[in-house]
């Protein structure tokens, strides 16, 4: 049940909607910039300068309105930094802070020519055109690339690239990112389960409530109706020919891994 706290914030007709919450389970809340803290509950528009944070028992899956997700764990926190997108041209730009927590993003119309970036106490993450999970402690911020055109971690000054599905890098805080190395899918149960509320396990425990919300099921390939050429505000201009992510497909949300290649990191492909 909403409590008193949400059922008060008043409505704001211009807010600067960025998108909406699309699956939740708990009681994830939200921070909306000048306004009190409310409950999100599914179909919750939110807003650019959102804080969203998470329980132990909370997770919140938000579709952004050029088709992005975020699906965030429990126990985490996430600030909606900036978000400006042109509907007409399919450009713009989405940056976000993730304080704490386990997430996972699935890259919409922006990330196809500009990387999404995170920014982590330890490091920031850019993701282009893909899917990538990342798990953020106070001093330590690991990210795993799923699928994909590239994923960078930057910390120190120097930057690791990952353009491999499987393979993951991490960065400790004050430090230089390490060596890309390829993850095992049994390294991923505990930030799955997190995820998704069945603590890493195949067989349909744990958390029901946060299946029957959608968490596992939620499909970025569609945004939030929007109206008007311009959400958020102006596009950039482009940067570059950006080439498409490989061939695939996105997932359908939090599950197990495809099969690992051998080899991972280097240098990004070329575009076309």
């Amino acid at each position: 049940m909403m409590g008193p706290a949400a059922a008060s914030v008043p409505a704001v007709a211009d807010a600067p909607r960025v998108g909406i919450a699309s699956a939740v389970a708990g009681d994830p809340t939200g921070k909306p910039p000048d306004e009190l803290e409310r409950i999100l509950h599914v179909g919750f528009d939110v807003q650019a300068g959102e804080v969203i944070t998470t329980g132990t028992a909370d997770r919140a899956h938000l579709l952004f309105l050029d088709g992005t997700s975020l699906t965030i764990g429990s126990e985490a926190q996430v600030t909606l930094d900036r978000f400006v997108y042109d509907l007409d041209r399919k450009l713009g730009e989405l940056a976000v802070t993730a304080s704490k927590g386990v997430f996972r993003l699935v890259g919409g119309r922006i990330s196809k020519k500009t990387p999404v970036v995170i920014t982590t106490p330890s490091g920031t993450i850019t993701i282009r055109g893909g899917i990538a999970m990342f798990s953020v402690e106070p001093a330590k911020t690991t990210a795993t690339f799923v699928f994909g055109y590239e994923m960078t971690l930057t910390s120190q000054g120097r930057t690791r690239s990952v353009t491999t599905s499987g393979f993951q890098v991490s960065a400790m805080r004050g430090q230089s990112p390490g060596l890309v190395s390829r993850v095992e899918r049994a390294g991923l149960a505990d930030s799955i389960g997190r995820l998704e509320g069945n603590g890493g396990r195949r067989d349909g425990g744990g958390d029901r409530a946060a299946k029957a919300a959608g968490l596992a099921e939620a499909n970025s390939a569609k945004g939030p109706n929007s109206t008007g050429p311009l959400q958020g505000g102006p596009a950039p201009a482009p940067q570059g020919p950006g080439g498409p992510p490989r061939q695939g497909g996105f997932e359908q949300g939090p599950g197990p891994m495809p099969p690992l290649p051998l080899m991972g990191g280097g240098a990004p492909r070329p575009a076309p």
